[in-house]
């Protein structure tokens, strides 16, 4: 007797996705786009893990992405069921999410099925068939009742029920068509009420295929290898070829629009070619997805966006893209009061940077995207972080692992530096090339603090008038001599001068550049006590302690200066209570990759897998962790974090996507308290948030009272600004009236008065 295995999917339901347009932005890339669908007023494309709306007659985009709901993961393909205005989306892990009425639901069930290999779960097609939602999948066939939210049968279709990658599927003359790439194509009645039974599926070509497609009284089917194949009786027959393999095949209006890299080509219901794009504007472009309806051709590219031709001339294109940065693969983020720049070079663990990449930069100001090309960067390439200069937001260094540095001042490239006309050396001499500059800052007389990898001047000085200084730190380190092969990794500078490094192997290194003494942290106790030597992240706090990231975790030197010091102290690891009240180490065995201090002196830390964390400016207690299962991050690896002080708006950098975060604001710390101010001032009657109070200085006292002098709130500030919720100590929101800010220094030397007024 023959033995039959079924395997079912989880009747599940789904559940809804969560919110968070409150607080967080998305700031993704729509250049590649995955998939099109178009309907009479609206064209929805897909990008990597977002999607856009396009409205035809307003010509207005809407964005759906991590902040509305999306998983940020891959996106396979979409559909569009017009009926209900339900959009249906498909990743490459398998999940699948319907957005509609602005509510995105999670269909989990593929997803999250062990059983299923993760490489087998990727959405390929959806099919409709009434409320009846068929799903190609690289495990066979699935179907999902978008009226009662939950799968009905699965099909596995291969020998014995074996799983098949099934990439297209078609309903064609009652039968239910199935295009694989490991057993040809399949075919069974779809009347038949045992189709999970894999007996009731026959096979009717050998091969692999990417589309099978019906078109009027015609079935499709195109191969792997872009051949173009029509069927005849019970099998299909090859009638011609496409200029390379398919990755794209639509139906509408009995029309065949079929896209490969090179090419989208409109067909009639015979297979007879009526619009052939292979250039537009004798430009070529490397083609994803294509949709027709009407004359409107709709075609997603690699790496341009969305382009609009008119299928009977193909003359005049319209080339439509949602603002956004270039590409979502972010690795570092800068920002200047209301501005963020982007770079998109990288490197590997030990700081290497091949392959070497050209991606350009990308800058946001007031909410509007201009992307540099490569061109616009001297060509530049693996383009690692960006420095602004402090004293001119307009003029900001790219710092290349390949190519040195590059001013770039007022949208244009200036000087790029180099082994001719600066200090930086590069680590294959004479070479221009190989130069690599992961870090920069300014210190406090505004000269350009820069390190250079793998050679002996690590430390180089730019000053104001444009000379250049190198400092060889192998002098008094042989071991970084440049053939030794370590690499510096991040930079800072204290208030006093003194110039801080971190490195692949050897810890920490200090310079002061007043008596050229240096100083050194290593993983040796009463040396330095680092967790290990391989420091990717530091950053110096508003107390001037050093925040030491590694890849094993986290320590903090309470007196930076002293490193220099003749008999520095350890660094400590911080200790704190897990929910058990076990003592453990924060952050232990967390591969850090950026710390960043806002205004109120708090550490926002990325981390290589377990996304972001806030905490407390000691690090005792930790604010918030986002990861991608409980916030918009696109991916659990965040590359870096950048803060504007201005707004109090934190970017997080991942290889999936920039999103932000509007938190409480909190700017950094004045040095007096003359440009003290609370908003919003009035306080009008509907308002239900915060009231900030700006411009104080570190550990300024705020006592607000009301007209006739009672205390109805106090605080400390942490920072730059505070918060009041407009209460009073017992919890109430305080009535209508003037009240009466009283704020005082630290150190009591100066004080200020300011009023606000709350109108209920």
């Amino acid at each position: 007797m023959k033995l039959k295995f079924l395997i079912l999917l989880l009747v599940t339901s789904a559940v809804t996705a969560q919110d968070f347009t409150e607080e967080w932005e998305g700031l993704f890339s729509f250049n590649r786009i995955v998939d099109v669908e178009q309907t009479t007023t609206a064209v929805y494309a897909a990008s990597e893990n977002a999607v856009f709306v396009y409205d035809i007659g307003s010509r207005s985009f809407t964005t759906i992405t991590t902040v509305n709901g999306l998983s940020g993961d891959s996106i396979s393909q979409i559909f569009y069921r017009e009926s209900d205005e339900q959009l249906v989306i498909g990743y490459q892990n398998g999940l699948i999410q319907i957005v509609q009425d602005d509510v995105v639901l999670d269909v989990v069930a593929i997803r999250d099925k062990q059983i299923i290999s993760p490489d087998r779960k990727q959405i390929n097609q959806f099919k409709q068939n009434g409320n009846l939602l068929y799903v190609a999948t690289d495990f066979g066939i699935a179907i999902y009742d978008l009226e009662r939210l939950e799968f009905n049968d699965t099909y596995f279709i291969g020998e014995n029920g074996a799983q098949l990658r099934v990439k297209s599927i078609e309903m064609f003359e009652g039968f239910l068509y199935a295009g694989t790439t490991d057993a040809g194509i399949r075919r069974a009645d779809i009347t038949d009420p045992f189709l999970i039974d894999f007996d009731n599926w026959n096979q009717t070509n050998f091969g692999a295929y990417n589309e099978v497609v019906a078109v009027g009284n015609n079935l499709f089917a195109i191969d792997t290898g872009g051949t173009f194949l029509k069927l005849n009786g019970a099998a299909l027959v090859i009638t011609g070829s496409f200029p390379s393999p398919s990755v794209d095949a639509t139906a509408t209006d009995n029309r065949l629009t079929v896209s490969g890299e090179n090419y989208v080509q409109v067909l009639d219901e015979t297979g007879n070619v009526i619009t052939n794009v292979s250039t537009i504007n004798g430009e070529t472009f490397r083609f994803t997805s294509a949709d027709l309806k009407g004359s409107d051709l709709y075609i997603g590219t690699f790496d341009r966006g969305l382009i609009r031709l008119n299928s009977n001339t193909t003359n005049t294109a319209e080339f439509i893209i949602a603002d956004g940065p270039t590409r979502n693969r972010a690795f570092s983020v800068s920002t200047s009061p209301n501005e963020l720049w982007v770079g998109y070079g990288d490197y590997d663990v030990i700081y290497n940077p091949f392959p070497l990449e050209e991606f350009g930069i990308s800058h946001l100001v007031e909410d509007v995207w201009t992307n540099y090309e490569p061109a616009d960067v001297n060509n530049i390439s693996s383009i690692s972080s960006i420095t602004i200069n402090p004293d001119n937001p307009d003029e900001v260094y790219l710092n290349s692992m390949h190519n040195g540095i590059l001013q770039f001042i007022d949208g244009a490239a200036g000087i790029q530096y180099g082994i001719n006309n600066s200090s930086l050396t590069s680590i294959l001499p004479p070479s221009q090339e190989f130069v690599r500059v992961p870090s920069s800052t300014f210190d406090n007389e505004g000269n350009l603090i820069a390190i250079a990898s793998q050679v002996d001047a690590v430390i180089n000085r730019l000053n104001s008038e444009g000379s250049w200084e190198g400092i060889d730190v192998s002098k008094e380190y042989p071991e970084l001599d440049g053939d030794n092969k370590e690499s510096a990794t991040k930079v800072v500078v204290t208030r006093a001068g003194n110039v801080i490094f971190g490195t692949t192997d050897l810890g920490v290194f200090a310079y002061n550049p007043d008596d050229n003494s240096y100083g050194r942290l290593t993983d040796a106790v009463q040396q330095g006590n680092l967790i290990n030597n391989y420091v990717g992240a530091l950053t110096l706090d508003q107390n001037e302690q050093l925040w030491i990231g590694s890849n094993l975790g986290l320590r903090v030197y309470f007196n930076a200066n002293s490193i220099l010091s003749e008999n520095p102290s350890d660094a400590r690891a911080i200790i704190i209570e897990d929910q058990n009240g076990i003592p453990r180490e924060l952050l232990l065995d967390e591969a850090i990759l950026d710390i960043e201090v806002d205004g109120n002196n708090r550490k926002w830390v990325a981390t290589a897998s377990s996304g972001a964390f806030l905490f407390s400016p000691s690090g005792q207690e930790t604010i918030f962790q986002f990861t991608k299962d409980n916030s918009p991050l696109p991916s659990n690896g965040v590359n870096d974090i950048a803060i504007d002080d201005a707004t109090g708006k934190v970017y997080f950098a991942t290889d999936n996507g920039i999103v932000s975060f509007q938190g409480d604001r909190s700017s950094k710390p004045s040095e007096n308290l003359e440009n003290v101010f609370a908003f919003p001032n009035p306080v009008k009657p509907g308002f239900d948030g915060n009231v900030t109070i700006d411009g104080l200085t570190d550990r300024a006292r705020i006592k607000i009272t009301d007209i006739e002098g009672n205390l109805v709130f106090e605080v400390v500030s942490q920072g730059g600004s505070v918060q009041w919720d407009t209460r009073s100590f017992n919890g109430n929101r305080v009535s209508s009236g003037v009240y009466m800010l009283l704020i005082s220094t630290n150190d009591n030397i100066e004080t200020t008065v300011s009023k606000i007024m709350i109108i209920r």
